[in-house]
């Protein structure tokens, strides 16, 4: 008996010491609802700054009435991911800085596009499967986790003759968690879309463009935090 009962304490003791060495259970669980984000591996709740270098840029508008195709020639954006839990419900992502170089809709004019305030998204997305959160790029773009980004109004459009406008309503985001190495570098991609942003608060513009008249935008940014990959969990 007392053989029995060392051997059943031996073994115990054993299970124990295994299950304290086991690794942790993966917190990614495809298919829940995000409850945290990961960059550079880390989960602590602080913030990690991003860098935003534009691939491309489209915006279609009615100006004086009649359609027009505007595409930025180059553009940079900056802001902070929200580690952790700090994000949770939202924002995990905020861009505070913003500087496109487009043509202007008035022949003869520039353009400058600025942030005023922070531009807030939430991916209320689930989580996505497998290796396709910071792996192989997958044809069937599952590793492109989706949001939302009202604009709330924080970027400012100036005109050089005078005329200035705020873009409302909000953009479909998409953030791709798949790794892209350029120069030597590890990026991400953030996608803009849709047809849900909006003019506004229009000052002498001399009808151009009105409050209200729907922009449709397509832009695609390269992400970059030095702290490391960013994967939504």
């Amino acid at each position: 008996m007392r053989l029995r009962n060392l051997l059943l304490a031996t073994g115990a003791i054993v299970a124990a010491g295994a299950m304290a060495l086991a690794p942790a259970a993966q917190a990614t669980t495809p298919g829940t609802a995000i409850a945290t984000v990961s960059v550079g591996g880390s989960v602590a709740n602080v913030t990690h700054p991003i860098n935003l270098t534009m691939k491309s840029a489209q915006a279609k508008l009615n100006v004086f009435g009649l359609p027009l195709t505007i595409n930025c020639t180059a553009g940079t954006a900056s802001g902070f991911v929200n580690g952790g839990t700090l994000g949770q419900p939202s924002p995990e992502m905020v861009l505070n800085a913003m500087s496109l170089t487009c043509p202007s809709i008035i022949p003869g004019t520039t353009v400058t596009m600025n942030v005023t305030c922070n531009i807030n998204t939430d991916f209320n997305d689930l989580v996505h499967t497998g290796l396709t959160d910071t792996g192989t790029v997958a044809t069937n773009k599952f590793h492109r986790v989706a949001g939302t980004m009202p604009f709330n109004n924080c970027v400012l459009v100036t005109i050089s003759y005078g005329c200035t406008h705020t873009i409302n309503g909000f953009s479909t985001v998409y953030f791709d968690e798949a790794v892209k190495t350029v120069g030597g570098v590890n990026y991400q991609d953030l996608y803009l879309t849709g047809s849900t942003v909006t003019v506004a608060n229009v000052v002498t513009c001399m009808g151009s463009v009105t409050n209200g008249q729907a922009i449709t935008i397509n832009v695609a940014f390269n992400v970059q935090s030095p702290d490391g990959l960013i994967d939504f969990q």
